[in-house]
Order: C-alpha cells, then sequence, then structure tokens
C-alpha cells in the first residue's frame, strides 16, 4: 500500500513538472517571439489576448496589429558602452608571451559578434548557453547561441549547475529532433520517440569531452535554473502594439466617418464611396435622415500616455529618460548625468558578468578547438581579458575645444551636437534648432525696443548732458590725436638734427 502511494506520489510529483516545464516554454517562446519580431505570431498572440478584451471577434477578423519594436533599442542601449571599443583577449602562456594562434580562432568563429549577441540576449531572456561547435561538413568552428525557448534542462543538486540539456533542433526538410548532452553522453531522439540514435561521425554516443560543452551567461539568479526574464520589456511591448493599434483604428474610423440612418431603407450592407448615389422616399408623415457620427477623441493625450509609459519602462532599467523621449527641456544637465553615472555602475557589474563567461566560453573553445582542430591553442597557458576603459568624464573646457576642432574639420556642426547631447535623430535636431533660432531672434527684437524705447524717454537735460558728453569726448580724442603727432614730429626732427652733426664731423 505504501508502495503505491509512494508511486502515485512520484507520478503525479512528474506530471506536475511536465505540465511546469511546457507552461515555461510556452512563455519563453511567447517572449522569443517578440525578440526576433515574427509578426504573424506576434499578430496572433495580440488577437488571442485581445479578444473580448476589449476587441470583439468580427473586429478582430478584419484588423491586423501594429508592430513597431523599441525592445531592441531598450537593449542595444542597455547593452552600449561595454564592447564598443574591443577588450583585448590573450591567451597568456608566460610574461611577454602570448599564443598568437588565439585570434585566427576567435575571427573563425565570429567571436565578438556572437558575445555581443549572447549580452543582449541574456538581458531579455536573463539567461543564454552558448556552445562551440565543429561543423564536420564545413570543416570550421562555430558558436551557437541558444534561448530558453529550444532547449530543456536537468540540473544537478545545485539547481544552477547543468546535469543534461536537451536542444530542440530542426532539420532543412522540416523534421524536428532533440540533441541531447551529459557529462558521458551526446546523442539524439526523433520526434517523440525515446529511442537513442548516435548523432553523425560519433556512433558510440559519447561526450568527447568528458564535460558539458556549454557556458551560460545568467544575468540574475531565480528560483530555478532559467530565473525570470525582462518582463518589463515584454508587457511594455505589448501595451505599445495594442495601443497603436486602437489609436490607428480610431483615426481611420473618425477619416472614414460612422453613420446614423434613420428610415433611410439602405440594404444593412451599404457603403459610401466617392460618386456613389444614394436616393431614399420620405414617406408622408416619417422623417428621413442620414447623420455623420464623430468620435470626439484626444490623440494628443493617447499619444502622451503611450510615451508616458515608453519612458517609465526605460526609467526602470535605469535609462535616462531622453532615451525614450525627444522634449528632454525638463531634463536637467545635473539629471541626465546621474542617470549617466547610474547606468555606469550597471554596465560596471555587467562587465563582471561578462567577464566570467568570456574565461570560461575561451577556455571551452580551446577544449573543443583542439579535440578537431590543428594548429592547437596551448592548454596550459591562461586566457586574460581587459575590457577598454573609457574616459568618464569630459571637462567642459575639453568638450569646448574638441567641439572647435571638429567645426574647424568641418565633419561636424550644431546638428550634430545638438544629436549627440539631446538623443535625437537628425530631423528634430534641426527643428529645435530653428526653434531656439526664434526665440533669440524674438528676444534680440525686444531688447532693441526696448533700448529705442529708453532712449526716446530721456528727459531734454538729460540728453543735452549725453550730448555735451558726446561733444568733449569728441574733443578729447582729437586733442590727444594732435599732442601725439607733436611729439612724434619733435623726435624726429631731434634724429635729424644729430646725423647732420655727425656727417660734419
Amino acid at each position: 500500500m505504501t508502495g503505491n502511494i509512494f508511486t502515485e506520489l512520484v507520478k503525479g510529483y512528474q506530471k506536475m513538472r511536465a505540465i511546469s516545464e511546457m507552461e515555461r516554454i510556452s512563455i519563453h517562446r511567447l517572449f522569443s517571439a517578440f525578440y526576433n519580431n515574427d509578426y504573424l505570431l506576434i499578430n496572433d498572440i495580440l488577437k488571442n489576448e485581445t479578444l473580448n478584451n476589449p476587441y470583439s471577434k468580427e473586429t478582430l477578423d478584419k484588423i491586423n496589429f501594429q508592430h513597431l519594436d523599441v525592445t531592441q533599442k531598450i537593449l542595444s542601449r542597455l547593452s552600449g558602452g561595454i564592447y564598443t571599443n574591443e577588450p583585448l583577449r590573450e591567451l597568456i602562456i608566460s610574461e611577454n608571451n602570448v599564443d598568437e594562434n588565439l585570434s585566427d580562432v576567435l575571427r573563425q568563429v565570429k567571436y565578438s559578434m556572437k558575445v555581443k549577441d549572447a549580452f543582449r540576449k541574456a538581458l531579455y531572456f536573463n539567461l543564454i548557453v552558448a556552445q562551440p561547435v565543429f561543423d564536420y561538413e564545413l570543416n570550421k568552428m562555430r558558436i551557437d547561441i541558444f534561448t530558453p525557448d529550444s532547449f530543456k534542462v536537468k540540473t544537478k543538486d545545485d539547481y544552477l549547475v547543468l546535469d543534461e540539456i536537451s536542444i530542440e533542433k530542426a532539420r532543412p526538410d522540416g523534421s524536428v529532433y532533440e540533441a541531447v548532452w551529459t557529462e558521458t553522453e551526446h546523442y539524439l531522439i526523433e520526434g517523440n520517440s525515446k529511442e537513442k540514435i548516435a548523432p553523425p561521425n560519433n556512433e558510440q554516443g559519447k561526450n568527447p569531452f568528458g564535460k558539458l560543452p556549454f557556458v551560460v551567461l545568467r544575468i540574475e539568479e531565480g528560483c530555478d535554473f532559467f530565473g525570470e526574464p525582462n518582463w518589463n520589456l515584454l508587457l511594455n511591448q505589448k501595451n505599445l502594439d495594442i495601443r497603436l493599434t486602437d489609436l490607428n483604428e480610431s483615426e481611420l474610423r473618425n477619416v472614414h466617418g460612422i453613420y446614423h440612418g434613420i428610415n433611410t431603407r439602405f440594404p444593412n450592407n451599404t457603403r459610401f464611396t466617392a460618386g456613389n448615389l444614394l436616393q431614399s422616399e420620405e414617406r408622408e408623415g416619417e422623417r428621413v435622415s442620414l447623420e455623420s457620427v464623430n468620435l470626439v477623441v484626444d490623440y494628443e493625450q493617447i499619444r502622451d500616455n503611450i510615451d508616458w509609459k515608453i519612458k517609465t519602462v526605460m526609467n526602470s532599467e535605469g535609462l535616462s529618460a531622453q532615451s525614450g523621449d525627444v522634449n528632454v527641456a525638463n531634463e536637467s544637465g545635473v539629471k541626465r548625468s546621474m542617470d549617466e553615472i547610474e547606468l555606469q555602475e550597471k554596465r560596471d557589474d555587467y562587465k563582471e558578468l561578462l567577464y566570467n563567461f568570456e574565461i570560461e566560453l575561451l577556455n571551452m573553445i580551446r577544449l573543443v578547438h583542439n579535440t578537431y582542430m590543428t594548429p592547437k591553442l596551448n592548454d596550459k597557458a591562461y586566457f586574460e581579458l581587459t575590457f577598454s576603459e573609457e574616459k568618464g568624464t569630459e571637462t567642459i573646457q575639453d568638450k569646448i575645444a574638441r567641439r572647435e576642432m571638429e567645426k574647424s574639420i568641418g565633419y561636424k556642426n550644431d546638428v550634430d551636437f545638438t544629436m549627440e547631447d539631446l538623443e535625437v535623430s537628425e530631423d528634430e535636431a534641426i527643428e529645435i534648432l530653428n526653434k531656439v533660432s526664434e526665440q533669440n531672434k524674438k528676444l534680440s527684437e525686444l531688447k532693441t525696443d526696448s533700448e529705442t524705447e529708453k532712449e526716446n524717454s530721456l528727459p531734454e537735460d538729460k540728453l543735452e548732458d549725453e550730448l555735451q558728453m558726446i561733444n568733449f569726448n569728441s574733443v578729447f580724442d582729437i586733442t590727444a590725436g594732435t599732442f601725439t603727432l607733436i611729439i612724434v614730429g619733435c623726435i624726429l626732427i631731434g634724429v635729424l638734427i644729430g646725423n647732420y652733426f655727425n656727417i660734419r664731423k
């Protein structure tokens, strides 16, 4: 009896785990659809989520959702500045002695591009796994980056440590299979079958490396192996797409109009088009009319709400408001500086994560490379990674000098500087400068009018004093000039007389 109860409990737990895993994969596939801009899937997701909330099925059959990707902009802003300048990656054999083959290996696997891609995905999904792979067909290595929607895991007692990983893959013909790795085995599972199949070029189905050839990049630890993805970015993107669609549909309805007919006896499917004549007969004692219904929609308020939502999400991610807003006049330079300091601190934390990730990945690349390829990387040497340290702050004097130089060379102007300072587009920068120019012109006109009015309002005695002072200054200037000429003439006469006596001697 005890055995039966225990068996049922185990089955119940396994079923719960299976359901939980299916839900996890479903959530991560939702995240993946928006990250990869899969519009057809995004459209289906949003239609399903807005069915009867607020749209009816009839409405959803007629519309397609707007999609404006702002997630990648936020991720680029969060990840920017860390890999702006390429870090120095070395395989150090001894002091002043490095393995020169490393750079060729990293170039072959497109290492820098892959690491940046892994980092951006990790900021969104919270976790990715990277696998250095040797491609037998191409006879070269590559790095595969897997997001949580494409693999399942079993962990050791420490739930953060991999024990087994199963990666879902598809062949060119559309057939799906799973590639399973443990520390000792590597095999394939076709479709829903549970039979282990040896992979090509590995008839024994053994793991040739003696360890899992995967490296994990995890932004934050959670209550399970995967942790929580960035819900902020997903929910903001979904809300933005729904609001933009709602705004677009309401604008279209207002442009084309909604009509209310009284006793028109038009067919229910009547459509009003240009050049189309529709007639109705008015019966005795019966009113016939056709009215256009215009919805009162505050479009500016709706757009402001959308902008506010985007800015709020950016602030929650540690980004400054100008990252999501064109109008940053209300943001002081101090506020922007504080935002940049906060973001820099966050990037410093990311550098520590990325340092550990890259060192582990470089070691894994060496292991796979030395197993299949030559020349081999030195297996006794150790890897070192040095991030490029950028100058944190630029003084006002340095900035003025730099910009004067850039303007004198001719490759930058006020538009470029406005784009840099306010983080706006070229058109927006031109608009801002034109607005400031108009304001300055108005201020100059006001100042000129004020000075003219002041001069005209002077009393006669003060005006006479002003004129006398001007005359005195003029006379003084003439007298001083005459006196100077007399002195210079005396000096010249003295020099001539001296020369004359010298000649006589």
